[in-house]
């Protein structure tokens, strides 16, 4: 009998450290801790370089965070005058960013060119809300250069509504 209730308690621990192997491979990984920092300087809304950057070469694989001088940062959901960014056309949220009920969700990404707010759709991307007011972003390649991400907020120009923006 001794030997029943060993071989028993083994097999018990077995499938206790079975299953939570299991549930740990079968939990979903959650972008909020597990992101790379961009935190070029270039990405502000108020950045002007003569050199404009091309987000188009970058390999983009995971999740992101914007930084400007150790602040976190979101990407902006107004359109950004041309020549921001570090960039010809700026690319920015055509959306809202989520509430932390909605999870992860997929948003539009504009870039502005020529009085048009959104010129270039360029490829949908997804964004998170995480527990410490901060989001993540899931950016994908660019349509085209000179286009980059955008990091800040901007009050410049009218609404996702308008296509035009005064700048």
């Amino acid at each position: 009998m001794y030997v029943s209730i060993t071989g028993l308690l083994f097999l018990s621990c077995l499938v206790s450290v079975y299953s939570s192997e299991e549930e740990d491979s079968m939990r979903p990984f959650d972008p909020c801790f597990r992101y790379t920092v961009l935190d070029q300087p270039w990405r502000a809304t108020n950045t002007s370089i003569k050199n404009k950057m091309c987000d188009r070469n970058v390999k983009w694989q995971g999740w992101y965070r914007l930084f400007y001088k150790g602040n976190s940062l979101q990407m902006p959901e107004r359109c950004v005058p041309m020549n921001k960014c570090g960039t010809h056309a700026p690319l920015w949220l055509a959306g809202p960013h989520p509430k932390r009920r909605e999870g992860i969700v997929t948003r539009k990404v504009c870039g502005h060119w020529n009085k048009n707010c959104c010129a270039f759709k360029s490829t949908p991307i997804k964004v998170k809300k995480c527990q410490g007011n901060y989001y993540v972003y899931k950016l994908t390649k660019p349509t085209t250069c000179h286009l980059a991400y955008c990091a800040g907020k901007i009050g410049l120009c009218e609404p996702v509504s308008q296509t035009k923006c005064k700048s």
